[in-house]
C-alpha cells in the first residue's frame, strides 16, 4: 500500500483551515483541524488519522513546517466525503487498514485466588469386617494412608493388613515423595510409582525415580489445538459466535480486522459459525469446520515421562520386594497443530524395547495414530510389533477402528511369559445417536493369539432417554471362542430426583435367565444418608437363585460408615449370607491444628471463624456442614489445583461481629492442607471523656488529636465537646497514649477491661504527666 505525505510548503499557508468532524467507518472520531486545497483534495495530519486507528506510514516534516500531513486522494484503500453543510468528512477505509481486534474465548482466570503452601499432614483409615453365616468371623481388612507436605514436597506412603481364620498378612503399598514446580507444569518423583510408555510397551511398577510434564497441574491451561476464527467488518457492527448451534458469545466489533482464538470443544468435529450484522441490517454468516482433539499437542509443546527404577514384586503381598532395574520412558512434541510425534522405549536386563509414534488430525476427518516398535530379549531374539488407531466424532457419528500386531518373539518389560502370546488385536465401532431418536452403536473385537484361544465379541446397543427422568438401555453381544454364547439385556432407570434412581432390568446369558430390580440413593456431599437395595433372581435349567443385597452409608462430619447384606438363597433351600461393616476415616494437620473428618481423597482444607460455632460452611455450592464449637470445620475432599469456592453463611455470625469476606477461591497443590481463615471482627467501642492537668489545673481536652498504640500500630482519633472520644475496635489491655495541649505533649495510659459488652464506657481519663 502507498500513502502519499505532503509537507505543507509556505504557498499552502493560505488554503482554507478549518475544524470539521471525522467519521471512519461510521464511527465519530471528533473534530480535527484539517486543510482544503484548490483541487477538493483533503490534507490531514498524519498523527490525527494514526489516532483514529487508521494504518498510516511514519512521515518526516518538511521544510517550514512542523508536522507531516497527509493527501486523503492518494490513500489507497480510502474513500472521502465532504459535506460542506456540517463541516464533516465520511472517511471508508478498507477494514485491512483497520486495527486488528483480537479476542481470546479462554475464560479469564480469576482473580484473588489463595494459592497456599501450608504444611500439612493426613492420616486415612478403613476397617472392614466381614462375617458369613450365623455371623461366622470371615475377615479383617484394615487399610492406612499417611500424607506429609512440606511446602512443594509431599511424602505418602499406603499399606494393608489382612486377617483371616487361616492366616494374616500385612504389606507396604507405594511409598514416595513428589515435587511438583508448578508453573511449568513437571512432577518429579522419588520412590514408587506406576510408568507406562504407551502401546504397544507395558505398564510396570517401579521404585525408582520419575520426571514428568503433568498439564492437569495447571486445570485451565489449553496443550491441544483450539479453533481460531478471522475476518474483517468495514463498519461497527455486532458479531455473534455460535459452536454447532450453541451461541457462545455476542460481541461488538469496531471496524477492521478480528481474530477470534482459542475456541475449545470437548472433542470431535464442530462447526464454528460467526453471524455479523452492520448499522445497516446487513448480515454476514461464516462458517468454520474444525476437529476438536485433546490427542494432540499444540504446535510447540512437548509432552514426556522419563521413569528409572527397580521392578516392584509380589505387589500387595510383599512389602519390599524388587527386581531387577528398569526404565520407561516416552517424549511427544507438536510438530504443528495438526502432527505430533514421539519416540517411546523400555527396558531392562532382559529386554530392550524402543520405536517411534505420531499422532494426526486429518481435517475433518478425525485423528490416526500410529506407534511402531521392536524389541530384542534375551533368548528370545528380535521382535516387533504396530498399533494404529483413527477415531471420528461429531455431533451425531463416532467411528474407531483399532489394530495391534504383534510378532511371537515381540517382548515388553515385566511381562510374564504367557501360555499363549498375542497375535493381533482388531476393533471397530461405529455409533449414531440424536437426542429424539436415541443412540445405537455396534462393535467388534477380535483376539488371535500364538498357540492359544481365539476370541470374537460382536456387540450392539442401543439407549434412549425416553423422558427427562427416564432412560432405556438394551444390549445384544455374541462371543465365539471355543464355544459361543448370545446375551441379551434390557433395562429401564427411573429417576424421581436427582440423587434417587429406580432400576429393572433382564439378562438372558446362555440358558440363564436373570432379572434385577434395584433402588439407589447417593449419599450427598456433606453429612447425611445414602442406601442401594437389590434383589437378583437367576433361573437356570440347574438351579433357580435369588439374591438380596441391602447396603446402607452415613456420611459423617468424622468418617463414612456403611453397613451391606448378601443373602443367596437358592430353590433347593441352601442358604449363604454374609455382612460386611466398613469404617473409614481421617485425621489432618494444618494450621498447627488436629482434626477429625472423612478420608481425606485429594486435598483438603480447614475454615476457621475466629471461635464461632455453628456457621453453615459450603464447598462449590454444596453444604459441607457447620463449624465446632472452636469455629473450625475440616473440608476433607478438595480438588487439587482447581480454584475450590469456599464459602460461609452470614445468616449464621452474630450481629456483634463484621466479616470482611464471605467467599474465597483456594487452589491448592497436590493432597495438601489449607488454612481457609474468614476473619469474623467482634464489633468493640468504648467512649468516655479525656481531661489534662496542666498547672493543678483540670481542664477539658476538647477538639484535640489523641494518639494510641495498639498491637504495634498507631491509632489516631479526634476528641470532642468537652473532651468526649470515640473509638472503634480497640482490643482489651493498656494501652499507651498521648496529646498535645498547649504546646506541651501529655502522655497516659488508656486501660480497656476484657468485656462481652458492645460499647464499654470507661469514664473520665486525664492525662497528667509531661515530658
Amino acid at each position: 500500500m502507498v500513502l502519499g505525505l505532503l509537507f505543507l510548503p509556505a504557498s499552502l499557508q493560505g488554503a482554507d483551515t478549518f475544524y470539521a468532524k471525522i467519521f471512519l467507518n461510521g464511527e465519530d472520531k471528533g473534530e480535527h483541524l484539517v486543510r482544503l486545497l484548490d483541487d477538493g483534495d483533503i490534507l490531514v495530519r498524519a498523527a490525527d488519522l494514526a489516532a483514529m486507528g487508521l494504518s498510516v506510514p511514519e512521515g518526516r516534516a518538511g521544510e517550514g513546517d512542523s508536522e507531516p500531513h497527509l493527501s486523503l486522494k492518494s490513500v489507497k484503500g480510502v474513500s472521502v466525503v465532504f459535506n460542506e453543510k456540517t463541516l464533516s468528512l465520511e472517511l471508508t477505509a478498507d477494514p485491512s487498514l483497520l486495527p486488528k481486534r483480537v479476542i481470546d474465548f479462554l475464560p479469564p482466570r480469576q482473580t484473588g485466588v489463595l494459592y497456599p503452601k501450608d504444611s500439612s499432614a493426613f492420616f486415612n483409615y478403613g476397617v472392614s469386617y466381614t462375617a458369613g453365616n450365623s455371623f461366622e468371623f470371615q475377615g479383617l481388612d484394615v487399610a492406612s494412608e499417611i500424607g506429609i507436605r512440606a511446602g512443594d514436597f509431599l511424602f505418602v506412603s499406603d499399606s494393608t493388613y489382612t486377617h483371616s481364620p487361616t492366616e494374616s498378612r500385612f504389606a507396604r503399598l507405594m511409598s514416595s515423595v513428589t515435587y511438583d514446580r508448578r508453573e511449568e507444569m513437571q512432577r518429579w518423583i522419588l520412590g514408587d510409582f506406576q510408568a507406562s510408555s504407551g502401546l504397544p510397551g507395558s505398564g510396570v511398577l517401579l521404585g525408582g525415580v520419575s520426571f514428568s510434564k503433568e498439564f492437569p497441574i495447571d486445570p485451565y491451561y489449553i496443550y491441544y489445538p483450539s479453533a481460531e476464527v478471522s475476518g474483517k467488518v468495514a463498519f461497527p457492527s455486532t458479531a455473534e459466535v455460535y459452536l454447532d448451534g450453541i451461541r457462545l458469545r455476542t460481541l461488538k466489533l469496531a471496524p477492521g480486522e478480528f481474530d477470534f482464538r482459542n475456541i475449545t470443544y470437548y472433542g470431535g468435529m464442530g462447526n464454528v459459525t460467526v453471524v455479523t450484522r452492520d448499522p445497516f441490517g446487513r448480515e454476514a454468516t461464516f462458517r468454520y469446520p474444525y476437529y476438536f482433539t485433546d490427542t494432540i499437542l499444540r504446535e510447540g509443546l512437548h509432552n514426556y515421562s522419563y521413569n528409572l527404577g527397580f521392578q516392584r514384586r509380589a505387589f500387595g503381598v510383599e512389602s519390599n520386594q524388587y527386581g531387577p532395574l528398569a526404565f520407561s520412558a516416552f517424549h511427544n512434541y507438536g510438530l504443528t497443530d495438526s502432527l505430533t510425534i514421539g519416540v517411546r522405549g523400555e527396558g531392562d536386563d532382559q529386554v530392550a524395547n524402543l520405536g517411534p509414534q505420531a499422532s494426526y488430525r486429518t481435517g475433518r476427518a478425525g485423528v490416526i495414530s500410529l506407534s511402531l516398535a521392536g524389541s530384542l530379549a534375551r533368548g528370545a531374539g528380535g521382535g516387533a510389533a504396530i498399533v494404529a488407531n483413527h477415531q471420528y466424532q461429531n455431533r451425531n457419528l463416532g467411528t474407531r477402528l483399532f489394530f495391534l500386531g504383534r510378532t511371537r518373539e515381540y517382548a515388553t518389560i515385566g511381562e510374564e511369559v504367557p501360555t499363549a502370546r498375542t497375535r493381533s488385536d482388531v476393533g471397530a465401532g461405529v455409533s449414531y445417536g440424536t437426542g429424539s431418536a436415541g443412540t445405537i452403536s455396534v462393535d467388534y473385537a477380535d483376539r488371535r493369539t500364538y498357540g492359544g484361544l481365539d476370541l470374537r465379541i460382536a456387540t450392539a446397543s442401543y439407549s434412549k432417554t425416553v423422558r427427562p427422568d427416564l432412560a432405556l438401555q438394551a444390549t445384544y453381544r455374541n462371543f465365539r471362542g471355543q464355544t459361543s454364547a448370545n446375551e441379551y439385556f434390557v433395562g429401564l432407570t427411573y429417576y424421581p430426583s436427582s440423587d434417587t434412581a429406580l432400576s429393572a432390568g433382564y439378562r438372558r446369558e446362555g440358558e440363564t435367565d436373570t432379572v434385577t430390580l434395584q433402588a439407589t440413593k447417593n449419599p450427598p456431599v456433606g453429612e447425611g444418608w445414602g442406601y442401594q437395595a437389590s434383589v437378583t433372581r437367576s433361573e437356570s435349567p440347574a438351579a433357580a437363585v435369588t439374591t438380596v443385597v441391602p447396603s446402607v452409608q452415613y456420611n459423617g462430619k468424622y468418617g463414612i460408615y456403611r453397613g451391606e447384606y448378601l443373602g443367596e438363597y437358592s430353590g433347593s433351600g441352601e442358604r449363604r449370607e454374609q455382612y460386611h461393616l466398613t469404617a473409614s476415616g481421617g485425621i489432618a494437620f494444618v494450621g498447627g491444628m488436629f482434626g477429625f473428618s472423612r478420608p481425606v481423597t485429594d486435598s483438603f482444607g480447614l475454615v476457621t471463624v475466629d471461635n464461632i460455632a455453628g456457621v453453615r460452611v459450603y464447598q462449590n455450592n454444596q453444604e459441607i456442614g457447620r463449624t465446632d464449637s472452636r469455629g473450625r470445620m475440616f473440608l476433607p475432599s478438595m480438588g487439587s489445583y482447581y480454584e475450590n469456592q469456599v464459602s460461609i453463611d452470614d445468616k449464621d455470625i452474630p450481629m456483634d461481629y463484621s466479616l470482611a469476606e464471605v467467599r474465597r477461591l483456594v487452589s491448592p497443590p497436590l493432597r495438601s492442607g489449607s488454612l481457609i481463615p474468614f476473619e469474623a471482627k467482634r464489633f468493640r467501642a468504648v467512649t468516655g471523656t479525656l481531661k489534662t492537668l496542666i498547672d493543678g489545673e483540670l481542664k477539658a481536652a476538647e477538639y484535640l488529636e489523641v494518639r494510641l498504640m495498639a498491637e504495634g500500630k498507631e491509632v489516631v482519633f479526634p476528641t470532642g465537646r468537652g473532651g468526649e472520644f470515640y473509638l472503634e475496635d480497640l482490643p482489651p489491655g493498656t494501652h499507651a497514649a498521648s496529646v498535645e495541649s498547649g504546646g506541651r505533649r501529655c502522655f497516659f495510659e488508656l486501660r480497656v477491661p476484657e468485656t462481652d459488652e458492645l460499647i464499654t464506657e470507661l469514664g473520665g481519663v486525664t492525662c497528667e504527666e509531661y515530658r
